[in-house]
């Protein structure tokens, strides 16, 4: 039987070569993540302050699907308009101060990792999207406390 004495050096380079670009892969999935969650955050901003292009959005989306060919027929389509004018109704009344203080702490917290630029913007902006979403519960009369903003 013949044995190869080079064996163990070439695991040993195999793991020296896999683990950087694992973590690599890691860094890379972790900032394109933030990006998207970033943007996310930027959408709803502009939403809170622009509510009738977050009612526009929806209802381009919306009318598209329900354009759609489907394969529901009879009572089941009916249902299924039903559901969609409710989750868009559901999606157009929530809180765009909400979602983006959400969508800023999940790109800052969340996804973050040294060198990531999406991280630390989206953390610059996170007190700003708090103060706007406590500012939204007050004008609606409600008491916000420490734990339920968080």
């Amino acid at each position: 039987m013949r044995t190869d004495p080079n064996r163990g050096l070439k695991a040993w380079a195999w793991i020296a070569i896999a683990v950087p670009v694992f973590f690599l892969l890691a860094a890379g999935d972790l900032a394109l993540r933030s990006r998207e969650a970033l943007r996310r955050a930027e959408r709803e901003e502009a939403w809170r302050a622009d509510p009738s292009a977050k009612a526009a959005y929806f209802e381009a989306k919306y009318a598209a699907e329900a354009a759609a060919p489907g394969t529901y027929t009879g009572g089941t389509a009916a249902r299924a308009a039903t559901l969609r004018a409710a989750e868009k109704e559901f999606l157009v009344s929530e809180s765009s101060a909400k979602m983006a203080y959400v969508w800023y702490r999940t790109a800052a917290e969340d996804f973050s990792f040294p060198l990531n630029p999406w991280a630390a913007r989206a953390r610059a902006r996170l007190p700003a999207a708090l103060a706007a979403w406590r500012a939204e519960l007050e004008a609606g009369g409600i008491k916000a406390e420490e734990w339920m903003v968080k």
